[in-house]
């Protein structure tokens, strides 16, 4: 198990999971990935910890079995929305003689930004750096290796509700998992499924899973801003089961199935077609009245998105949208009825990983891909540098460590909330 990385993505509708390895090269590679429908979360937040368990072991013995481990610990995230973004920034002076910047000179600054006053109901889960401050000199993105007098840093201290944590990280454990880290959502996901170039210039990302839309705008690598819309995907399937006086589960798999927001020129056209009907087990069922329900909820989904992110003030910094989750994403013909919605351009992300190329498994890749990138940031911090018995740090091999390009950007991936 210790060569391996687990993500627990644990969603209203479903939980996924999935299991990574680095290899030699240092690239990371996904070996399984699977979901399962979820029972005991309304709107991300766990109202039943015996049933999310139950659906947590459940997906995890189906990991166990596709990659053959034993799995008992893994890494957790956070959706941005229902955490809160602090801006702070902390200041310390460099501790080497020879003022070079060290690791345990970034760890010191990070832990002075979590030095805020905060209500006794909420907890510091982590801290997101925007920038480090050299004397003087700022945007640096890692200051390891530098020389200097004091280092500060400008960042988001990240605090969510304990409660909302600790009844997250027990629905794990009572499944019989560790929870080893915990990640912030919507950073862990940008990692599959937006390049640097998006990360850069501005993008929407939104996540839009059963009973939820998480909206996160990340420009500069940084994350700007984050909302949650308590409305997802099961909206356009109740709207189906009522409309058309279906079960809820037969809806969903007409939603998936046969959804079509793009009318074709055949459509149009033939008159016998676009007034064909849809066989279910029960009833036939007209199309066009069918895609007339599904259009009309998502325009109305999409329009709250594009709402809520002109209200933040972002919407004219951002370039694209990049939807991820299975509440919209999986509907045929989305990003051209978005783009002519929302007049900017749209894709849907998924992770460039064989395997797990679908949207409904970013959030589970992404938290594997930002612990492996935590994971490789220590090792080569380690290969760096070795503290000797006096407790002075010195330098290993500079050759070795030129060679491993530049560092991940340092953050507090770990959290303890007991």
């Amino acid at each position: 198990m210790n060569d391996y990385l687990v993500g627990i993505d644990v969603g209203s509708s479903k939980v996924c999971a999935a299991a990574g390895r680095i290899d030699k090269n240092g690239e990371l590679s996904i070996l399984g990935i699977t979901s399962v429908n979820c029972r005991g979360l309304k709107k991300a937040v766990v109202v039943d910890i015996d049933g999310s368990s139950e659906s947590i072991r459940e997906c995890i013995e189906k990991l166990e079995r596709m990659v053959d481990i034993e799995i008992n610990e893994a890494y957790i995230s956070l959706p941005g929305g229902i955490s809160e973004l602090v801006h702070n920034t902390g200041m310390v002076a460099i501790s080497a003689d020879d003022r070079e910047i060290r690791k345990n000179d970034v760890e010191r600054v990070l832990e002075a930004t979590k030095l805020i006053s905060i209500s006794s109901d909420k907890e510091i889960i982590g801290i997101e750096p925007k920038q480090f401050i050299v004397d003087g000199y700022d945007n640096i993105k890692d200051p390891v290796g530098m020389s200097g007098l004091r280092l500060e840093v400008e960042a988001d201290v990240l605090i969510a509700k304990t409660t909302v944590v600790t009844n997250l990280v027990k629905s794990v454990n009572k499944a019989g998992v560790d929870v080893k880290g915990i990640c912030l959502q919507p950073k862990a996901t940008s990692k599959v499924v937006l390049t640097e170039e998006e990360r850069e210039m501005g993008t929407a990302l939104v996540n839009v899973g059963a009973e939820t839309m998480d909206i996160t705008i990340i420009k500069n690598n940084n994350i700007c801003f984050t909302s949650i819309i308590p409305l997802g995907g099961n909206n356009i399937t109740n709207d189906i089961s009522l409309g058309l006086k279906l079960p809820f589960q037969e809806a969903e798999k007409l939603k998936i199935k046969c959804a079509n927001l793009i009318k074709s020129k055949i459509e149009q056209e033939n008159k016998s077609f676009s007034k064909s009907s849809i066989s279910t087990e029960n009833s036939s069922i007209d199309y066009d009245f069918f895609n007339e329900i599904v259009e009309a909820r998502v325009e109305e989904l999409i329009i709250i998105i594009k709402k809520e992110i002109e209200k933040s003030g972002f919407y004219e910094q951002i370039r694209n949208f990049v939807f991820v989750g299975g509440g919209l994403s999986l509907i045929n013909g989305l990003m051209p009825f978005a783009e002519n919605l929302l007049k900017k351009t749209v894709k849907i992300g998924s992770p460039i990983f064989v395997g797990a190329a679908n949207p409904i498994y970013a959030v589970a890749v992404g938290i594997v891909k930002d612990a492996s990138d935590i994971f490789k940031q220590s090792e080569i911090s380690n290969d760096f540098y070795e503290e000797e018995n006096n407790g002075i740090w010195e330098q290993k091999s500079k050759k070795r460590y030129e060679n491993t390009g530049v560092l991940t950007k340092v953050k507090n991936f770990l959290a303890d909330f007991f």
